[in-house]
């Protein structure tokens, strides 16, 4: 999936079959994520996980990225070869972990690289606990990387922004599996599947119009769980009586949610473009 990460949208969804990776065709799913924003001028920053062959890609688009870097024997033997003063503290985490960040002078040649182009900037991370302990595998620390053609940008806000994808595309899979019923799929065909993943990718997309549009503000960042109970089973009540069927809705919410909302709605100009 592609996230608009500010509005929480999914622009895009692919559902694959299990032995396909989650980085193949990664720039196509991207591009039709953007080719999907409304008409005008874009300032497009993208965030990732390994997709390090993509970003060559998305630099020549005009694009930022921050994207996380392989970690390849070279780069390893720089971050390695860091001096201890070079290494910032980022922050102290829960069990004793501290993690650190650095700058690396990592200038790999790139292909179909021009003489003048500005070289990408490689972030490391380093992880640790505070007590000299090993981790599991009986390592002391563990190094990462970031890699980014934003060098306006402070190292540590660069990572962290880098690192906010976590808050924004887990977020909305959580929500997708556990409130809208992506989790459990209803046939053993992949087709049938990739319909249910999509009508909750749909669900998703218009609750978080409706939040926008036409409910309180209170509810801006309601899950779909408070939804439910608050708004959608609060309207009102079905009566059928002299062979008809009636919603006789009750006086508080129309007062305070529909209808300030069908006003919001109506206020609203459509782009059809």
């Amino acid at each position: 999936m592609v996230t608009w990460a500010e509005t929480r949208l999914v622009m895009v969804d692919e559902f694959r079959e299990g032995n396909v990776p989650a980085s193949k065709d990664t720039i196509r799913l991207v591009d039709d994520a953007h080719e999907m924003l409304p008409l005008g001028l874009w300032r497009v920053r993208v965030r990732s996980d390994q997709l390090m062959s993509s970003g060559s890609h998305w630099h020549n688009r005009g694009w930022e990225f921050a994207v996380s870097a392989d970690m390849s024997p070279q780069l390893r033997q720089e971050i390695e070869a860091l001096p201890e003063d070079a290494w910032k503290v980022w922050k102290e985490e829960k069990r004793g972990m501290v993690r650190e960040w650095a700058e690396v002078p990592y200038v790999p040649g790139r292909k179909y690289e021009k003489k003048d182009a500005q070289p990408y900037r490689y972030l490391a991370i380093r992880v640790r606990r505070q007590q000299g302990e090993l981790f599991e595998e009986g390592v002391k620390v563990r190094h990462h990387a970031v890699v980014s053609n934003n060098w306006d940008m402070d190292g540590q806000a660069l990572l962290e922004w880098q690192r906010g994808k976590a808050g924004t595309i887990e977020h909305i899979h959580h929500i997708l599996n556990n409130e809208l019923a992506a989790g459990v799929y209803p046939s053993a065909k992949h087709g049938a599947n990739a319909a249910w993943l999509r009508l909750q990718v749909l669900t998703h997309n218009l609750l978080q119009l409706l939040k926008v549009v036409a409910l309180p503000q209170e509810y801006a960042t309601a899950r779909p769980k408070r939804l439910r109970f608050a708004i959608f089973t609060q309207f009102g009540r079905i009566v059928r009586h002299a062979g008809q069927v009636l919603l006789r809705l009750a006086s508080e919410a129309w007062k305070t949610i529909i209808g300030p909302g069908h006003r919001s709605v109506q206020a609203v100009r459509w782009d059809s473009s």
